[in-house]
């Protein structure tokens, strides 16, 4: 079971579990229905919907020991994201270094950022943001060719179900990863 701390409406779940981050434990998830400031890099705005079933807007909250492949850890996430896409049919291709496509148009983003207090290491909290319910008029309010689960495959995806395949992706590996970095299937 998935720890998961649910917000109805948010700025940001990055921005939130950065503030709470102390009182946060390795591997809790912030999750919001809504996000009225959602960014991915280069403080690029997400849109963010609730509409026909909602979107995934979250962030997980990681405290490891190894820290040494920390650079790699937005592909790993990709990577994540991706094998939990195509557990609903579909291909997905990456754009370096944070988006996930489909079709050459973007489905997910996924930004890390560490945190430290001076010289030490507080953990790091990776934002994951997925289309999934999003219709074609939504797509148009996006500012770069974007997609959503439901757009390429005709089917609303259940929220929950999607999250929790991805927690439980991100997680079958997750040691692995601190250990030995991306393996060859990982690269993006």
């Amino acid at each position: 079971m998935h720890k998961i701390i649910h917000l109805d409406e948010i700025d940001s779940t990055s921005a939130w579990a950065r503030k709470n981050l102390q009182t946060l434990n390795d591997f809790e998830v912030v999750s919001a229905d809504i996000q009225t400031s959602g960014h991915g890099q280069f403080e690029r705005k997400w849109y963010s919907s609730l509409n026909n079933g909602g979107n995934i807007y979250i962030s997980i909250v990681l405290k490891p020991q190894n820290i040494e492949h920390l650079n790699e850890l937005t592909r790993y996430a990709s990577f994540k994201v991706a094998q939990t896409l195509e557990q609903y049919g579909l291909k997905p291709a990456f754009k370096y270094p944070n988006d996930v496509l489909i079709n050459g148009k973007k489905i997910s983003g996924i930004l890390a950022e560490s945190v430290f207090s001076g010289n030490d290491f507080k953990g790091v909290i990776v934002g994951i943001g997925t289309n999934l319910n999003l219709d074609e008029n939504e797509v148009k309010n996006i500012d770069i060719p974007a997609t959503s689960v439901y757009i390429e495959t005709g089917l609303r995806v259940d929220k929950n179900e999607f999250l929790n395949k991805l927690l439980d992706n991100f997680k079958n590996d997750w040691e692995d990863f601190l250990l030995n970095g991306n393996k060859g299937e990982m690269i993006c």
